[in-house]
């Protein structure tokens, strides 16, 4: 019983929240599809949480730490958004076949289960071969009927 007392007077001691109002997501990473070295962009945003709330990235692969805050050690990751208004989006720079895999937003403060999507990479040869093949699909099916005829002439 003290045990468990003591842990929820922990718990609450180190789960900040605005007025009593328990933080949250508001919006979601989606599962994305993106053409390799388009620039991409995976949203989250949070509500109800502190000024020193931290607010991390994980990435591929195996979740890999990617960003905090708003600072990110890697060169085309970017954290955008207002974060006034609790927006922590990933923005990232020229997708790459190792971004390929799951991210995750992650708000200690949030009692939800993470925020994560999988970001899909495809290659651009890969990716304009598809949409040729959907070109072509669109087109309606034309039937040509060839008719041959030949006639005899005999010459004395």
């Amino acid at each position: 019983m003290y045990v468990t007392l003591l842990l929820a007077l922990l718990l609450a001691l180190v789960t900040p929240e605005i007025e009593g109002q328990e933080a949250r997501y508001t919006e979601v990473p989606r599962e994305t599809t993106v053409v390799e070295g388009d620039n991409v962009t995976l949203n989250c945003s949070v509500e109800n949480i502190t000024n020193d709330t931290s607010v991390k990235w994980f990435g591929p692969p195996n979740y890999h730490f990617r960003t905090e805050g708003r600072n990110s050690g890697h060169p085309r990751y970017t954290i955008v958004g207002d974060p006034s208004e609790g927006e922590y989006n990933l923005h990232i720079t020229n997708a790459s076949k190792s971004d390929n895999g799951r991210f995750r937003c992650w708000v200690r403060e949030v009692r939800q289960d993470p925020a994560e999507a999988t970001l899909t990479v495809k290659d651009r040869m890969t990716s304009a071969a598809s949409s040729l093949q959907g070109f072509y699909l669109n087109f309606p099916v034309i039937i040509l009927a060839m008719q041959c005829f030949a006639k005899a002439y005999v010459v004395n």
